[in-house]
């Protein structure tokens, strides 16, 4: 009968007493015996690939009785050992820790009798390291035993390594796998393996231990990382790898110069150079940029990549190799946090994780917890006193989180609402799913403003709520960004409008509020100043920049700027026409400012003979931003489109491609803003309540190209809320274009 414990057998016990021996004759006679053969390995990788197959412990048990008889008669069979040692790693992982001795036994009999077989130390190096990990583990905490098991890991590790300096990747494997599992002490074992390796080999095979050794230590965080890459590149084994591998690294470090090393390793063509920068580019490329990426090469390729991450740079109002920099470092920490390990073996982000690549740290978190709630997360981004809002729910496994449009999208919550859509208790007080939604008021005023039970409310809440968690999902995986962060945040509003054109030069305006507690007046000055300095960049398809401004606007005031008023400004920007992405952001002193978000806008051509619209602004007698409109003079701004009532609203668009005397019909369309969840494409518009807002307007011989049209709509007929205007404009030919802006009305 073959004992079922994990203590050895009476065989594996004599065998034992024999290692000392065998070991010593091993090494001396090392000379004289053959390498493992390149069949052999192979051999032995599909026998351990079909045995992480296996979580039957009765079928392994079965399989490791044969093998131990095969092992009786032929003793000296190191392939059997081998395959034995893999079995009791196997069996150990499923939870018989005691196994894990039964396999040292077995790789360091296959050891001894070829000591050329690097497969026999590596696998003596798992066991040794598995004893350790379990020692280190143990409730009474045996450092001693943990210590002694790893030292003897690592000396076995670094001997397969140098008899097989390919197999470096399958530690660097291990060295990740320790980091996820946040045990950095097992990481040390790998990399002290790889150091005697490399110090104890010369020579070309040196390089492969090296390579291996300084991605271990940059895992780690360890300084000599560079140091080791320098060295690899130094080594002349493949120049391309090695100037990609330092440019990460110098990236990850802080050093945006490394950007440069990573385009030179690019531009050398070589497969494995590519193949690391492209797995970086693909993580953000659109399948076009991947299949620009594939068909180009050389210096072709590398224009390429510099183009992608240099116009982020640039929109982000960054240095060059800022986002490189920062995209790598996203990777090395969703790497660690949002893994997930598939059935496979296969590994792959979360959704989690592909956000966080996308944009980083989120603002902010909300999570609930309970018993038959699936486990979930929401995220919130502040865009530009925006709130992007992602819910995440791990469906599969406690760690494999989706993207879910709505918070109630978990799985319980959609069965005490009825089947997700939630329409009859959903937000009842008490329920899960109100508690879910009340678990969100921390990430956007919009959940904590749950409805009462009327149905009807209830059921445009939750069309809302959906709306709200479907354009985040659009924003957090069809965008990426990289904002520009201060010390303190101002919580100013800015936005980059089409408007202000002189002649027939398109203009843009970037327009600000800044709130009044948030600043006070410059001192040592005549007056009343507040020093705002504003930046603004815009870059065509190509990465070009079109337009750049750095400027302060010492903006005059008459009185301090009350705390719960604002201050509000704005610089005029000529620009080409076509498409552009424009960045803006403002300053208030050393530490404090606030960025718009990165946008895209489509500039007018006015001499193309095709309708083009500029923004629709919205403006009162109120407002305090001006913005010229020619020879219409000026309309005033009022950020947000909020209006009194009482006072009607002003209105200007600029229109673009009429040829002189050309006509076109104009007419100003009404929603309410709540209508389909906010979304303006959706709604369902209706004539502006007065007849003002239809109009002809006619380019006149003689006249600008860029032609304005202005008016003042009262607003008796429009009922307080928000709402969406839209400007629709058709000219003779029937084609139609419009442009769309919120209008808020307040009483009175």
């Amino acid at each position: 009968m073959i004992p079922t414990s994990g203590r050895p057998t009476p065989w594996r016990k004599r065998s034992a007493k024999r290692h000392v021996a065998l070991l010593f004759f091993g090494a001396t006679a090392a000379g004289s015996m053959s390498a493992q053969t390149p069949e052999q390995r192979r051999q032995a990788d599909a026998f351990q690939d079909s045995l992480e197959l296996i979580t039957d412990s009765a079928l392994l048990h079965s399989r490791e009785s044969r093998l131990i008889e095969a092992a009786r008669r032929e003793q000296k069979n190191a392939m059997i050992h081998l395959r034995l040692g893999h079995l009791a790693l196997r069996r150990g992982d499923l939870g018989g820790a005691a196994h894990y001795d039964d396999a040292a036994s077995e790789f360091k009999w296959a050891a001894s009798l070829e000591p050329t077989w690097p497969y026999a130390w590596f696998g003596l190096g798992l066991a040794e390291f598995a004893l350790g990990a379990r020692a280190g583990g143990s409730r009474d905490l045996r450092p001693v035993l943990a210590r002694d098991a790893w030292s003897r890991a690592a000396q076995a590790f670094a001997r397969a390594v140098k008899l097989e300096p390919g197999l470096a990747p399958r530690l660097e494997d291990l060295a990740k796998r320790a980091f996820r599992a946040r045990l950095p002490e097992r990481a040390v074992v790998v990399r002290e393996a790889l150091l005697r390796a490399a110090q104890e080999t010369s020579g070309p095979r040196s390089a492969r231990l090296i390579l291996g050794l300084a991605r271990v230590q940059r895992e780690m965080g360890d300084d000599a990382a560079l140091g080791s890459f320098e060295t690899y590149l130094a080594s002349g084994e493949n120049r391309g790898l090695g100037l990609v591998e330092l440019g990460r690294t110098r990236l990850l470090r802080g050093d945006l110069g490394g950007q440069t090393q990573y385009l030179d390793g690019l531009a050398t063509d070589d497969p494995l150079a590519n193949a690391l920068v492209r797995a970086d580019f693909s993580m953000l490329a659109s399948p076009k940029e991947m299949a620009e990426f594939d068909l180009r090469q050389g210096p072709s390729r590398v224009d390429l990549v510099r183009r992608f991450w240099g116009i982020r740079d640039r929109v982000e109002l960054r240095a060059d190799g800022e986002r490189l920099a920062e995209h790598l470092r996203r990777l090395v920490h969703a790497g660690r946090e949002f893994l997930v390990v598939d059935p496979d073996g296969s590994d792959r982000l979360d959704d989690r994780g592909k956000v966080f690549v996308r944009h980083g740290e989120p603002d902010d978190r909300a999570g609930f917890s309970t018993p038959g709630v699936e486990p979930n997360e929401s995220w919130r981004y502040r865009r530009n006193a925006t709130d992007v809002v992602l819910h995440f729910a791990a469906r599969r496994t406690l760690n494999d989180f989706r993207l879910v449009e709505s918070v109630l999208d978990v799985r319980d919550a959609r069965s005490e609402s009825g089947g997700g859509r939630g329409f009859g208790n959903a937000a009842a007080p008490g329920t899960r799913s109100d508690q879910l939604l009340r678990s969100r008021a921390g990430l956007s005023l919009f959940y904590r403003q749950l409805p009462s039970s009327n149905p009807a409310q209830v059921a445009d809440f939750l069309t809302r709520e959906r709306a709200l968690g479907r354009e985040g999902i659009r924003i957090g995986t069809g965008t990426d960004s990289y904002s520009l962060r201060f010390q303190r945040e101002l919580g100013a509003w800015g936005k980059v409008i089409v408007a202000g054109g002189s002649g027939g030069s398109p203009a843009v305006q970037v327009v600000f509020s800044i709130p009044g507690y948030a600043i006070e007046p410059a001192t040592g000055v005549a007056g009343i100043v507040y020093p705002v300095r504003v930046g603004f960049v815009a870059v065509d398809s190509t990465g070009a920049i079109v337009a750049a401004v750095d400027t302060v606007a010492n903006i005059e005031q008459a009185e301090r700027v009350p705390a719960n008023r604002s201050l509000v400004g704005r610089i005029g920007v000529p620009v080409r026409p076509g498409h552009l992405v424009v960045q803006g952001a403002v300053q208030y002193g050393e530490l404090s400012g606030s960025a718009f978000g990165v946008d895209s806008i489509q500039i007018p051509s006015p001499g193309s003979g095709t309708l083009a619209l500029g923004d629709l602004l919205v403006g009162s007698r109120r407002g305090r931003v001006l913005v010229p409109l020619g020879d219409a003079g000026t309309i005033a701004l009022v950020p947000d489109g909020v209006v009194r009532r009482s006072e009607g609203v002003d209105l200007a668009v600029e229109i673009f491609g009429l040829a002189p005397g050309e006509g076109v019909g104009l007419q100003v369309h009404l929603a309410p803003a709540e209508a389909m969840g906010g979304d303006a494409n959706a709604v369902r518009w209706q004539p502006f309540p007065d007849g003002g807002a239809e109009a002809g307007v006619t380019r006149y011989p003689g006249a600008d190209a860029v032609t304005r049209w202005r008016a003042t709509l009262p607003l008796k007929k429009v009922k307080p809320g928000s709402w969406w205007l839209a400007v629709v404009v058709t000219d003779t030919k029937g084609q139609t274009v419009r442009r769309v802006s919120r209008l808020v009305v307040q009483a009175p």
